[in-house]
This record gives C-alpha cells, sequence and structure tokens, in this order.
C-alpha cells in the first residue's frame, strides 16, 4: 500500500471526527472511515507475519464506525445521538442515510463479529438489512439469514431461502457470500462447518486466482468467512482449518464470553 494512500487515509478520519465551523459531523463520512479502514486493514492482512496491533487497529476502527452508523439510523429524527468511536465522544445529526443500507450492515456485522467487541453487534441486531431501505440485492436474503442468526429468530426458514437465493447466483460469475457454511452454524454442526468452512476457502481461492483480481485487497481476507469462523469459535467450536486466509491471531482472540 503507497504511503500517500495511508496518509490520506489517516487525513479523512480527522475530517468525519472534526469539524472547524460548528457545523455538524456529516454521517456520510464515518461510513467513508468504515470503507478506509476495512481496506487498509485487508492489506495489511495480505502481509507476511502476525498481525500486530498497528495491523489490527484499522480493523478494530471499522468496526466502531460501523456500528455507530447504525445508532445513528436508530435514533430518533431530527436529534442528535451521541457515538464514541476511536475513543473520541461524537455528536452527528439523526438519519437513516444511504450508509445504513444492507451492504454496510452486513459489512459492519462481519466486522463486529471479527473484534469481538461486546458494544457493537448491538445496533445492528436492532436494525437488520432492510431497516433503512428494502434490499434487492442478490444477497438480501444471506442477510436476512444472517440476522435471523443472531436475533435467533426463525433462523432455519431464513437460511433455506438464502441457500436458494445463493445457488440461482452461482452462475453469475461474481462472489456469492458463505450462505452453507451460515447453515452448518445454524444446524449446530461443528464437524460440517468445518468442511463447509474448508470448500468455502477454496472457493474464495479459486476467485482471486483469476487474472488480475488477486491484486485487489479483497482478495487477503474474505470478512464474512472469517466472521463465521470467529463466532463459531466464541460458540466453543474448535475451528480446525488453518489457512492464509484465516489469520490464526484473530481466531485464537476469539474466545467464547
Amino acid at each position: 500500500m503507497h504511503p500517500q494512500t495511508e496518509a490520506m487515509y489517516e487525513e479523512d478520519v480527522e475530517k468525519a471526527f472534526t469539524t472547524d465551523d460548528g457545523e455538524p459531523l456529516a454521517v456520510w463520512r464515518l461510513g467513508g472511515v468504515m470503507n478506509d479502514q476495512e481496506r487498509l486493514f485487508k492489506w495489511r492482512a495480505g502481509d507476511p507475519g502476525d498481525l500486530t496491533e498497528v495491523r489490527l487497529a484499522p480493523l478494530r476502527l471499522a468496526s466502531r464506525a460501523g456500528a455507530a452508523l447504525f445508532r445513528i439510523a436508530l435514533a430518533e429524527p431530527e436529534s442528535e445521538v451521541e457515538v464514541t468511536v476511536d475513543g473520541r465522544t461524537l455528536r452527528y445529526p439523526a438519519t437513516r442515510a444511504e450508509e445504513a443500507g444492507a451492504h454496510n450492515w452486513q459489512r459492519a456485522v462481519a466486522l463486529a463479529l471479527i473484534t469481538g467487541a461486546r458494544e457493537d453487534p448491538a445496533p445492528l441486531v436492532l436494525t437488520g438489512p432492510a431497516f433503512a431501505r428494502p434490499d434487492g440485492s442478490a444477497c438480501s436474503a444471506y442477510r436476512e439469514a444472517l440476522h435471523a442468526c443472531l436475533t435467533g429468530t426463525e433462523a432455519e426458514p431464513a437460511v433455506r431461502r438464502a441457500l436458494q437465493q445463493t445457488e440461482k447466483a452461482a452462475d453469475t460469475g461474481f462472489t456469492t457470500p458463505p450462505t452453507v457454511l451460515l447453515s452448518q452454524l445454524v444446524e449446530g454442526d461443528e464437524e460440517s462447518f468445518n468442511l463447509a468452512l474448508a470448500d468455502a476457502l477454496e472457493a474464495h481461492r479459486a476467485y482471486y486466482a483469476v487474472a488480475d483480481r488477486g491484486a485487489a485487497p479483497d482478495a487477503s481476507v474474505d470478512l464474512d468467512i472469517l466472521a463465521l469462523a470467529c463466532h463459531a469459535r466464541r460458540r466453543g467450536w474448535a475451528v480446525r482449518v488453518e489457512s492464509g486466509y484465516l489469520p490464526t491471531g484473530l481466531l485464537r482472540a476469539a474466545e467464547p464470553f
């Protein structure tokens, strides 16, 4: 990653968390922080060696920013809401902005499950992927199933719908969410979960082995797969798959509460 890009990301963080003219902080900048810091984590996760505190800091900041987006969306309209991000107490105007859409909800859930920050999942459970606006994407059923898994409400029928939707999207040439992996988590089958985990990581590797896809930051780690593996670990399951796509430091840290 170019040093100028890292410097630009740091500058964007300061812009998101400070204002010189007394105007309210901009929610869209908070979404930008989540995007940038997630990308920074993925680039650093592709480097050899253990994940140091410096390399993990963007992951934690991205998770807090993502959770803050949905705390803001939960607040009463035309009010102000106080959130804490990166040790800073910030006030934002309450809004269900575009940044609180389904795509960011899925990413924020993944980040929260990976970091294990106890307070981050709460607004994501209370909102859900279609809280701000309807989700018409090819991942909508997976997101609904993930939300059902987090809430413990009708998870099995939601997973069945997600499996059907993912099967239909399998030949589109785009990556699909790890629905089979989620289904094994919901079914409570630890052995099948590990088998599905190996399959999901192999599918990820195969996708990014094509053309120049491997140069993208997404190639180093699939957040959804890693999130489900960390979630399984916190349920007390043994993750028996070893892979460069599963940072061992993050898995070791995912201990049962």
